[in-house]
């Protein structure tokens, strides 16, 4: 029997229907032959807590630390308890199974899991999904691998979950102990991708505070011609300059001034080449990201989920969760059939789409350049678009935009160079003047055709739309300048793209010279498809704060930094395990060694640090000063006035008294507690008779929550009603 392993029920949907396997059965679908299509619902198995190790375990002492486990244990999600009853007793009839779940590390853990704790032994294949419309599942089917080609993504997976354990349970556990004796009680988080990136946040927040601003001096001169005028910047000498080439000397600066004001001048250079520039690569992940939180300003995890449903319910675009720009030559093949797809998803668009052509060289078609997936692109399926919520068609659109943009001609423009001599004194200028707008024209600013975000660096001395035309040894008059007083200013505060490129791009934030020299340049924190969680991770555990488009470390954060020792809050040494963990995916490193590595690494840090724990805590140590300002605002019981608590539930997050008392629970509403209100009398049930209670929840779709009538007896019935917010009448 053939059986097919999907992640999820709507994927193993559409994978049965492209198989034409349609009978359904409790867990699963079969066509009443030798193939079922069943499915997990993500990781059924989860690691065990250390208590299930040794129940002494449940307390947190330092004691009983370093926690290492000999052989791993996992146990099966209670959620997911029933369909892992299915899928064992699947495994036990099947003598070959096809892994199709997402062609990634934690899709093939997903599968591969679960086939190791129900011990299967037979033959394997792989069906790499890259997208789930049919024509897509149709060729994957057709290119299936053999399973010894993935198994690595397997063995790097258990390494990454394993890791992140050890360094989890055991530093989370020490210094939050720490942390209580001298009373700070509050959960301390310390994670292995977590933490070096709250530290960053942390290190940019303190270099903005201590940011001490200092004046330098721009001079600009307007130049006279022959056929018009223009703008020119000083070109400050070495001397007078400081590393950014800025003039720190203002009385220098007004005696240039004064000395140029009308004088003869001439054009001593004079170079106009001209240049072509390619289309913006297609999206990966986190280039998607930093644009849409650039130009809409949604967060990381926003733009995760909008992906994700283009990907699972529209099946609009390809696999999000990829690190590639790039796209196989292979994908030339299915060009008109993705216009084709586009034009009759939209016919607004299809004019752009017309404009395309099928034949034409783009440097995103590079085989040397895709990863195991490559960069997210429309699918050749007809979309509703109606259908798609705002930020889903907006991402969308950008998807679908830079992916005609390919099959565009370049952009075509001259470039001058200007260089004016005065005297002593050198102004240079320079100009961009568009020839033909090529792929441009697709977009409707060059807001939208700019996928990374660009920093806020300003140019002093920017490109001109137009230069008028002038000659090599033409005379010039300097008619005017002017000096502008400036001050240097701090690096910015990480915005949600900025903080993403940061991680992907960590070896540029990386000061130790050991790691320096081992890292490469596209060394990352975590990986591209974790980075959002990590961030609003971070955000839901007090460590940073969203303040309009910035990130913010938070008190909590800077105290908990202040203690770690460097090795745990480093970004190049997490980066390095990163680097190992890829390594392990391509089969080119073993799961076990790296093992050993984090679990001696964890062990040494744990020993030093309880070595060191009474001195640490002794109130001369100064501990005890950095966690005054981490207490973070508080709130009172809205029943007896003790001190609310923040906590994180299965369900997300609540607010619980810390009075022994009362022990009241409140839901959290934005990072407050929110005062439970009497529910309304709701109507009767439709279908069964009994009362309607008011319920929220997201409908099919949609990104928001709304409030509806629910049946009192759901789960048996079902009946819901629209609900309307009752209007007060005028007095």
């Amino acid at each position: 029997m053939d059986l097919y392993i999907c992640e999820k029920p709507s994927q193993a949907k559409d994978l049965a229907q492209v198989l034409r396997i349609s009978k359904r059965a409790e867990g699963y679908l079969h066509d009443g032959g030798e193939r079922m299509v069943s499915w997990a619902f993500g990781h059924l198995l989860e690691l065990d807590m250390p208590d299930a190790y040794d129940p002494a375990l449940k307390s947190w002492n330092m004691e009983t630390l370093p926690i290492a486990p000999d052989q791993w244990r996992y146990h099966v999600k209670k959620s997911g308890a029933k369909q892992f009853k299915v899928i064992k007793e699947l495994l036990g009839k099947a003598s070959q199974v096809f892994i199709a779940t997402d062609h990634d590390r934690e899709g093939e853990a997903i599968a591969r899991s679960l086939m190791d704790r129900c011990r299967y032994r037979g033959a394997v294949k792989r069906v790499c999904l890259r997208a789930l419309d049919e024509t897509s599942i149709r060729k994957a089917l057709a290119d299936i691998r053999p399973g010894d080609e993935t198994v690595h993504l397997y063995h790097a997976a258990m390494a990454r979950s394993r890791a992140d354990w050890l360094i989890g349970m055991n530093m989370s556990r020490l210094y939050t102990v720490l942390a209580r004796k001298i009373g700070y009680d509050e959960t301390l988080h310390v994670g292995r991708v977590i933490t070096p990136t709250v530290a960053l946040v942390c290190h940019r927040d303190k270099e903005v505070a201590n940011f001490t601003p200092s004046p330098y001096y721009v001079l600009s001169v307007e130049v006279s011609v022959q056929s018009g005028a223009f703008r020119a910047a000083w070109q400050v000498p070495e001397e007078l300059a400081d590393d950014q080439g800025r003039c720190i000397n203002k009385a220098f600066a007004e005696q240039v001034a004064q000395q140029v004001r009308g004088v003869s001048a001439v054009i001593s250079t004079a170079e106009t080449k001209a240049g072509k520039e390619s289309a913006p690569l297609p999206f990966d992940l986190t280039s998607l990201q930093q644009y849409a939180a650039k130009r809409w300003g949604y967060t990381a995890q926003q733009v995760l989920d909008g992906a994700q449903a283009l990907y699972e319910t529209h099946k609009a675009t390809t696999y999000p969760r990829t690190d590639s720009r790039y796209l196989p030559e292979s994908q030339r093949d299915d060009i008109a059939d993705t216009l084709q797809g586009l034009m009759l998803t939209d016919q607004s668009f299809s004019g752009l789409v017309a404009g395309a052509d099928p034949q034409r060289s783009s440097r995103a078609y590079n085989d040397s350049k895709v990863t195991a997936h490559h960069a997210i692109i429309p699918t050749p399926a007809r979309t509703d678009i109606t259908k798609m919520s705002e930020l889903e068609f907006r991402l969308y659109d950008a998807i679908r935009r830079f992916y005609v943009a390919q099959l565009y001609a370049p952009f075509e423009f001259n470039r001058t160079k200007i260089q004016v001599t005065a005297g002593q004194h050198l102004f240079n200028a320079r100009g961009k003047t568009p020839l033909k707008r090529g792929w441009k024209v697709i977009f409707n600013s060059d807001l939208e055709s700019a996928p990374e975000d660009e920093g806020e660096s300003k140019d002093e001395n920017p490109e001109q739309d137009q230069l008028p035309p002038m000659r090599q040894g033409e005379p010039a008059v300097i008619n005017g300048a002017e000096l502008d007083d400036k001050l240097t200013r701090p690096p910015p505060h990480f915005t949600e793209a900025t903080l993403l490129g940061a991680m992907e791009n960590i070896a540029r934030f990386v000061t130790e010279p050991r790691f320096k020299q081992i890292l490469k340049d596209t060394a990352g924190l975590g990986t591209t498809a974790t980075r959002a969680g990590t961030i609003q991770g971070a955000v839901d555990r007090g460590y940073l704060q969203r303040k309009k488009k910035t990130l913010h470390a938070t008190d909590k954060a800077h105290a908990l930094v202040t203690i770690l020792p460097e090795a745990v809050k480093s970004p190049g040494m997490t980066a390095a395990w990163e680097q190992q963990l890829e390594k392990i995916a391509a089969g080119e490193a073993r799961m076990a060694t790296f093992m050993q590595q984090i679990t001696g690494w964890v062990s040494n840090m744990v020993t030093t640090v309880k070595t060191n724990a009474e001195q640490l805590t002794q109130h001369d140590s100064g501990l005890k000063e950095v966690f005054a300002d981490a207490k973070g605002t508080s709130y009172p019981c809205f029943t007896c006035g003790s001190p609310l608590k923040r906590i994180k539930g299965r369900n997300g997050f609540f607010w619980g008294c810390q009075s022994p008392s009362c022990k009241k629970t409140f839901p959290d509403s934005r990072g407050k507690p929110q005062q439970r209100t009497e529910p309304e009398d709701g109507p009767d049930c439709p279908d069964c008779g009994k009362t309607m209670r008011l319920r929220s929840g997201k409908a099919p779709g949609k990104t928001r929550a709304t409030k509806f009538w629910g049946c009192s007896g759901y789960p048996e019935c079902k009946g819901r009603l629209p609900y309307k917010r009752k209007r007060s009448t005028p007095a």
